[in-house]
């Protein structure tokens, strides 16, 4: 096994949020993709260099399966599921499904919950809204954010992608 991997590997077993994983989780899905597409190159040194080896492929996959139940922050879980991605497993097709069908229900009661938030807010008073109601509705979504972006910005409170 490369040293690389074996680290990557390493990290995974043990990493339980994202202040674990940020810096180099990418890196992980960089070594799936060149499994699946050898002659791609990632720009790193490290990754391009490294031979995986099909069986560093399946501990690499398994690691990053079995560190997605250690947490289930969003930041966190996009990551693993990012590095999954380049697996290109069509095994992994029923987790695909679970987490578009459990994120997609958050998305809309989140949606609702913001909705709901700004309007109490425009009963206050509050500049919310430059015009017009607004919805709740998933082509509300970005409408939503927006609105609440910029009225919390005026209080100083930055919310990040």
């Amino acid at each position: 096994m490369g040293k690389f991997t074996e680290e990557i590997i390493r990290k995974t077993n043990e990493a339980k949020g994202i202040n674990d994983v940020k810096d180099w989780i990418w890196m992980a899905g960089e070594l799936l993709r060149r499994t699946s597409s050898p002659e791609y190159k990632s720009g790193t040194r490290e990754i391009d260099d490294e031979e995986i080896a099909e069986l560093e492929r399946a501990e690499l996959k398994e690691a990053l399966l079995k560190a997605l139940s250690r947490n289930s922050e969003p930041g966190y879980v996009c990551s693993l599921l990012y590095a999954l991605s380049y697996t290109y497993d069509r095994d992994l097709l029923p987790l695909w499904v679970q987490y578009l069908s459990e994120h997609l229900w958050n998305l809309k009661r989140s949606n609702a919950i913001v909705h709901t938030a700004l309007i109490a807010l425009r009963d206050l008073d509050e500049l919310v809204r430059e015009a017009g109601p607004g919805g709740r509705s998933l082509a509300d979504v970005d409408r939503n954010i927006e609105d609440a972006q910029r009225y919390l910005l005026t209080r100083g409170i930055k919310i990040p992608w």
